[in-house]
């Protein structure tokens, strides 16, 4: 029985692919930033204990690269294509010229945020106790880090006062994350596709910079797809788990999903 003519009955898992480095390190802020966000407004203690883990990574990503200037840029590259858009016909105005002006807004931010991103917990003992035993496997026990399992017994009001704070020099980085990649996916025309014996590949038009890779299926047709992209083509091939006990196997039926490649 072929996979592509069953029924679509919950939403469509989608699966990113970025094509440069600078999209994998949006990707990686934006996952990490959502993490972080979900993790604080539950505000259980080990919730919490996840958001400081997510702050963690966030920090160590954001000070290993200049992300302000790798934002900065992102944004003038597509301020610059959405210009080009300005006079096309089906262009609302009014609209182009909220985004512009969100464009240089998030820029201004960015630019106007002095010094480094971690000015707040660079020398904060307490933080940077927590981040030196997370980097061990469990090193964040009680009898490691008595002062961090105080912190946890602390109130829930108090513990998230603290975690916003840190990640208060973030917010425009994070803002800014989002809306990079927002207009990045809208840039792309989703459209139905059909893998053959579980394998799809496309070579890619070079007259376009192409940014981002999506594939969008069905859960319940018991397969995920692996993408693989170069400059000028991409594949997907899609495998079935068999269950997470085992060696995924390569799809042997033809698979339908959603695809979609964003360049703006």
């Amino acid at each position: 029985m072929s996979l592509a003519g069953r029924p679509t009955v919950t939403e469509l898992l989608t699966f990113e692919q970025p094509l440069h480095e600078r999209v994998r390190l949006l990707l990686r802020m934006e996952a990490l930033s959502q993490r972080f966000g979900n993790a604080v407004e539950s505000g259980r203690p080990l919730d919490h204990h996840e958001a400081l883990v997510s702050l963690v990574d966030i920090y160590a990503l954001a000070t290993r690269v200049d992300i302000k200037r790798e934002l900065m840029g992102e944004i003038e590259r597509q301020t610059a294509s959405l210009n080009r858009l300005a006079d096309q016909p089906g262009v609302d105005p009014t609209r182009f010229r909220e985004t512009m002006e969100a464009q240089r807004r998030l820029h201004f931010a960015l630019e106007e945020q002095a010094g480094a991103l971690d000015y707040r917990v660079r020398d904060n003992e307490f933080f940077n106790s927590v981040r030196q035993r997370m980097a061990l496997p469990g090193g964040a026990f009680d009898f490691d880090l008595p002062v961090y399992h105080y912190w946890l017994a602390q109130p829930e009001a108090d513990r998230t006062a603290l975690l916003l704070e840190w990640f208060e020099p973030l917010d425009a980085v994070a803002e800014a994350t989002v809306q990079v990649l927002s207009y990045m996916r809208a840039s792309g025309q989703s459209e139905a596709a059909s893998a053959a014996d579980g394998y799809f590949e496309r070579t890619l038009d070079t007259s376009h910079a192409w940014q981002l890779i999506r594939v969008s299926i069905d859960p319940e047709l018991g397969c995920y797809p692996e993408i693989s992209a170069g400059r000028q083509r991409f594949t997907v091939r899609f495998f079935a788990p068999r269950g997470f006990r085992g060696r995924p196997a390569p799809a042997r039926e033809d698979v339908s999903f959603q695809l979609c490649c964003c360049a703006l």
